[in-house]
């Protein structure tokens, strides 16, 4: 068996700081730390950051009833009446927002001073895009085809597009190439991030060639599904493991090139975890 690693798995720099901040403040603070949802979308990771005393706080109520305490902003980011809320309700706030994701908000905030009409492709269930989406006034999320048959949009309005950062770089390209022949005065800004664009190239070329593909993450992890998604369409054999456990029900012969990749949020050790008992296994 051949084993080939991607260059681009695991964390990205966004999940990496969050961690190492968030870990900062729990060794650091006597008081309690809380989370304005998961930090990151791994189980694991952030399991062990529970028990190290951060708390996740999901429920808008009990947001509310935060006053005065630390509270951190997920990588993800959250809506802007909620960061708004926390200030407001006098918390120590630590933006733990992704770079990437951020500016997003700053283009987002802008081209609606500007009077534009907002579309944001992804998924309407992410909250990255409900962060995204609650800078704006005239917002609407495309998803699909379908989506887009159903927009409402007047077709000389001023359009700007912006994309989930970790959403599938040919699904993007392939729905803006719709808007674009609705939209004349479309604008497109390209807010995927570049480490979701390179993890993706590289899965693909690993796909292409090699029998079988392992992707490690979790199933909450939109990067990572959409890892498995792209793999999946080059490689029958591709597997989703979200750890040692999921090689059991997989199969892999001897003579068979294996790649394997994993999200953004799947820690270093995690991956080595999985290659060690690759090793042993198969």
């Amino acid at each position: 068996m051949k084993l080939i690693v991607a260059k681009n798995a695991g964390f990205c720099f966004g999940v990496r700081r969050a961690i190492e901040e968030t870990q900062k403040l729990l060794h650091s603070k006597k008081k309690s730390i809380y989370s304005i949802g998961s930090l990151i979308h791994n189980e694991i990771v952030i399991n062990k950051l529970k028990e190290e005393g951060l708390i996740e706080i999901n429920d808008l109520d009990d947001i509310n009833n935060l006053k005065n305490e630390t509270v951190i902003i997920r990588t993800h980011g959250v809506e802007k009446k909620i960061k708004e809320l926390l200030i407001n309700n006098g918390n120590e706030i630590i933006d733990l927002t992704c770079p990437f994701v951020s500016k997003i908000h700053e283009i987002v905030d802008k081209y609606t001073n500007d009077s534009y009409t907002i579309i944001v492709i992804g998924d309407k269930n992410h909250p990255e895009v409900k962060g995204i989406v609650s800078y704006g006034r005239d917002v609407y999320i495309v998803s699909n085809e379908d989506d887009i048959s159903a927009l409402n949009i007047p077709r000389n309005n001023k359009i700007l597009a912006v994309f989930q950062t970790t959403i599938n770089s040919g699904n993007a390209e392939k729905l803006v190439d719709i808007l674009s022949k609705i939209y004349y005065n479309i604008k497109v800004v390209n807010t995927i991030c570049n480490t979701t664009r390179d993890r993706q190239e590289e899965v693909v070329s690993l796909a292409k060639v090699l029998d079988v593909m392992l992707i490690i993450g979790s199933k909450t992890s939109s990067n990572t599904m959409k890892l498995f998604e792209i793999a999946k369409r080059y490689c029958d054999k591709t597997y989703l493991i979200t750890d040692k456990t999921s090689l059991n029900s997989i199969k892999i012969n001897k003579n068979e090139k294996v790649g394997v990749s994993a999200g953004a949020s799947t820690p270093q050790y995690l991956i080595e975890e999985i290659l060690t008992n690759v090793r042993n296994e198969f």
